[in-house]
């Protein structure tokens, strides 16, 4: 889990974001996002692209966490509750595994563990571990 962690370490934009990478194992994830100015669209609440942004490093992770490279073929995203502050927490789930083919869950809540975002993320294995 380190060199996933080391891997994910590089990627300038959820850097760029703020992202945290908290916690990696197999098919799960669990990152954070503090919430900034920078984050708020124009009516000053979470910008959506900031909320799937968070969600999808958080997939990418738990889809990665075996090794190999995946990349995501598919993506929807529910957006259930505004947020405008504090800091954003995504666990990414997987819900299904083959050799190819990964279908994970990711819940994003805000700080006090309300949900904010529901998204769905499909993977497509391309190399595996060698």
């Amino acid at each position: 889990m380190e060199k996933i962690k080391e891997l994910f370490k590089e990627d300038k934009f959820a850097n760029l974001c703020g992202i945290q990478l908290i916690e990696v194992r197999p098919g799960y994830a669990k990152c954070t996002m503090k919430v900034t100015e920078n984050h708020l669209n124009g009516i000053g609440v979470l910008m959506g692209g900031a909320i799937f942004t968070l969600a999808d490093f958080s997939f990418s992770v738990a889809a990665n966490s075996y090794g190999g490279v995946a990349v995501l073929l598919n993506a929807s995203i529910n957006y259930l509750k505004k947020c405008d502050h504090g800091e954003i927490t995504a666990i990414a789930s997987e819900i299904s595994r083959t050799h190819k083919i990964g279908v994970y869950r990711v819940s994003v809540t805000d700080e006090i563990n309300q949900q904010i975002a529901e998204f769905t993320g499909t993977s497509y294995l391309k190399e595996t571990q060698s």
